[in-house]
């Protein structure tokens, strides 16, 4: 393929939103401002981010969602199919170089490899979570159409060294190249200023703890909730997320746990989906961010990354990536299990620890992870299969 002035790279978007829709268009507004790099973005009408985008936009993609669940899996179903052919299609009559995949529908590969064959054009994709972890159809045949889809990518994007072994020893893509980005931060009105306003040695202090997000099982709300059982802290801890996601414990068994523990009256609960305007105050207002998360969490987290913008201390289990960055960075503190136990040892460290505002890793964490050493780092690594 010869060597061209301005790389012209599709990017495909599957989902209308979510974390990855939103890591998406923060690093298409980046790559935007490379001036080597021409991006456009395909996604469904019902993108959530369509009307801030300062990038280019094709709207076509088929519209999975809906309100009734039977009609929304169907659709799901029918995109897998549709979808990429659709953006490959599309995306290679303007003369792309470059498909850049933010999500894969792996199910249907074999339906739509020959498409990018055909056109020849450099095959990339960001791997937020190297293998999907609930199946579609079926486990066996996902997994094999998976590992050939990132053995046929020229360029694969992770988030961490973890990630990167991981997919090496899952897919073994011995012909693709694996390029760690820094994943960067999600800005929402505030300050990103360290809490620094407790004083030193107040222990009697109520010390105010989040857990955000969508409630997963994966994300072990009930271990923390016994760890902060077993605490003899002054403890108050805020749960504010979507509960009820299909497959999923409800919101109504934390509560009952809650209850039965003798802890209810030190949770405030948030059900539902939190509006952007009203994430800044809800991570100000708190002192620590919780992430207990189990080892199976593999993936990248939208929470770390609002935490570390509003320099907000985390309590981290040992899942892989955040094992990894907390090594590197002095960001909180990391359990040695996701027991409640060892949850509430390292909750114990984290609350001294915040009184003594001992963790001074942010500044370093915000200078490197940062969408503009992303969009960077993918633009060369673009340039660079280009030229082979």
């Amino acid at each position: 393929m010869p060597p061209v002035s301005k790389i012209k790279v599709a990017f495909y978007c599957f989902f209308p939103g979510g974390g990855i829709g939103q890591y998406t268009h923060e690093l298409l507004k980046s790559l935007a401002q490379i001036k080597s790099v021409s991006v456009s973005l395909f996604c469904p009408p019902n993108f959530a981010w369509i009307k801030e985008a300062e990038y280019e936009t094709h709207p076509i993609l088929f519209q999975i969602s809906s309100d009734q669940p039977l009609i929304r899996k169907m659709k799901f179903l029918m995109g897998q199919w549709i979808n990429p052919r659709r953006f490959i299609q599309h995306a290679c009559q303007t003369n792309t170089n470059v498909l850049h995949y933010s999500n894969f529908n792996h199910l249907t590969y074999p339906l739509w490899k020959g498409l990018i064959d055909r056109n020849q054009v450099i095959q990339a994709c960001s791997a937020h979570d190297v293998k999907r972890g609930v199946s579609i159809l079926n486990r066996s045949w996902e997994n094999r159409q998976l590992c050939q889809f990132y053995r046929d990518c020229n360029l694969i994007f992770v988030h961490s060294e973890s990630q990167k072994q991981e997919l090496e020893t899952f897919a073994k893509p011995e012909s693709s190249e694996i390029i760690i980005v820094p994943h960067g931060p999600y800005a929402f009105a505030g300050n990103n200023c360290p809490n620094n306003a407790r004083p030193s040695g107040k222990k009697n202090l109520t010390s105010k703890g989040l857990f955000f997000g969508n409630i997963r099982d994966e994300k072990n709300l009930d271990g923390l909730i016994r760890a902060i059982a077993l605490s003899r802290e002054n403890i108050q801890l805020t749960v504010a997320g979507k509960s009820g996601i299909s497959g999923h414990k409800p919101i109504r068994y934390y509560r009952d746990l809650a209850t039965e523990l003798e802890i209810s009256d030190r949770i405030d609960w948030i059900d539902g989906h939190v509006p952007e305007n009203q994430v800044g105050t809800l991570f100000q207002s708190t002192d620590w961010v919780a992430l207990p998360y189990k080892d199976q969490f593999t993936s990248q987290s939208g929470v770390f990354n609002i935490s570390t913008h509003f320099s907000k201390p985390m309590l981290i289990t040992p899942a892989p990536t955040f094992r990894e960055l907390l090594e590197k960075y002095p960001l909180g503190e990391l359990a040695n299990n996701d027991s409640p136990q060892e949850i509430q040892n390292a909750l114990n460290r984290l609350i001294n620890g915040v009184l003594k505002t001992k963790y001074d890793g942010f500044k370093s964490y915000q200078n490197y992870h940062t969408w503009e050493n992303n969009a960077d780092l993918t633009a060369k690594s673009y340039k660079s299969a280009l030229c082979q």
